[in-house]
C-alpha cells in the first residue's frame, strides 16, 4: 500500500507537472499574439489623450494670454492717449439731443492737471456729471459727481501748476477755492478769458473738435442758480428735481489719436 502510494502521488506530481507547462505555454502564445496587439492599442490611445489634452489646456491658455495681452496692449495705448471724447447730453436743454467733444490733454502746459484728469477719466467719474453753472460769455463748470459717495471718494486736493498759456476760447481748466486746492470741478472757456491766468487758473487741455457744435449749446437758462452744497450732499436727485433741463456728460472716454485723426 505504501509502495503504490509513492506511485500514485508521482503521477500526480508528473501530470500536475505537464498541465502547468502546457498552460505556461498557452501564457506565453496569448502574450506573444493577443496581449500585446491590445496593449499597443491601449498604449497609443492613452498617448493620444495625453498629448491632446495638454495641447488643447495650452492652446486655451495661449489664446487666453494673447487676449489678455491686445487687451493690456489697447488699454495701455488708450489711457497713454491724450485725447478725451466727453459725450453731452440735453444740448439747448432738449433731452436726447446729444453731441461729442474731443479734448486734447496738454502735459507740457499743466503735468498735475493732466494726470488728475486722466485718473478722474479712467475712473469714469464724469459719467453722468451735470453741467450746473453756465455763465453766457464765460465759461461751463461741471465736475461734481451725480452719487456723493463717489464724490467723495476724489476729494484729494492737487498742487498748482504754474501758468504756462492763457484761458483762451476752447481751453479747459480746473476750477479752484484758492491756492493748491484743484479736485474735480473744471470748466470750459467759452470765450478768451485772459485776466484768469493772473488767478493762477492753468489750462491743461483744449478743445479740438466740438466747441461750436457742442460746447456753444450747453444749456445756459439755469446760470448759476443750482447750489453747490446741494449738489454734493444730494447729487443728481437734487438736480434732476430742481433743474431736468441741463446739459451733462454722458460719458468721458479716452480715445487713440488715430481716432481723432479718423
Amino acid at each position: 500500500m505504501r509502495v503504490k502510494g509513492k506511485r500514485s502521488d508521482g503521477a500526480r506530481a508528473k501530470h500536475f507537472f505537464l498541465l502547468f507547462a502546457l498552460a505556461f505555454v498557452v501564457v506565453i502564445l496569448i502574450k506573444s499574439f493577443g496581449s500585446g496587439s491590445w496593449h499597443s492599442k491601449a498604449a497609443n490611445h492613452e498617448e493620444h489623450n495625453l498629448n491632446k489634452r495638454p495641447a488643447a489646456s495650452l492652446t486655451a491658455s495661449q489664446d487666453n494670454q494673447v487676449a489678455s495681452d491686445r487687451t493690456i496692449t489697447k488699454n495701455e495705448a488708450v489711457q497713454d492717449s491724450n485725447f478725451v471724447e466727453f459725450v453731452f447730453s440735453n444740448l439747448d436743454g432738449e433731452s436726447g439731443k446729444e453731441g461729442t467733444v474731443i479734448v486734447q490733454l496738454m502735459p507740457e502746459w499743466a503735468p498735475l492737471g493732466v494726470e488728475r484728469i486722466k485718473e478722474l477719466t479712467a475712473a469714469k467719474f464724469y459719467d453722468e456729471c451735470r453741467v450746473f453753472r453756465v455763465i453766457h460769455r464765460f465759461m461751463a463748470q461741471l465736475g461734481i459727481n451725480g452719487d456723493p459717495k463717489i464724490q467723495k471718494l476724489f476729494k484729494k486736493e492737487i498742487k498748482d501748476d504754474p501758468v504756462k498759456t492763457s484761458n483762451a476760447r476752447g481751453t479747459v481748466t480746473f476750477a479752484m477755492a484758492g491756492p493748491n486746492t484743484r479736485t474735480t470741478q473744471i470748466f470750459f472757456n467759452k470765450v478768451d478769458n485772459k485776466y484768469l491766468d493772473g488767478q493762477g487758473f492753468a489750462p491743461f487741455g483744449k478743445v479740438v473738435s466740438g466747441l461750436e457744435e457742442v460746447i456753444d449749446h450747453i444749456n445756459e437758462e439755469y446760470k448759476e442758480t443750482p447750489n453747490q452744497g446741494k449738489i454734493q450732499n444730494r447729487g443728481n436727485e437734487y438736480l434732476l428735481q430742481e433743474f431736468p433741463r441741463l446739459s451733462f456728460i454722458k460719458t468721458a472716454r479716452f480715445v487713440s489719436s488715430a481716432d481723432v485723426i479718423n
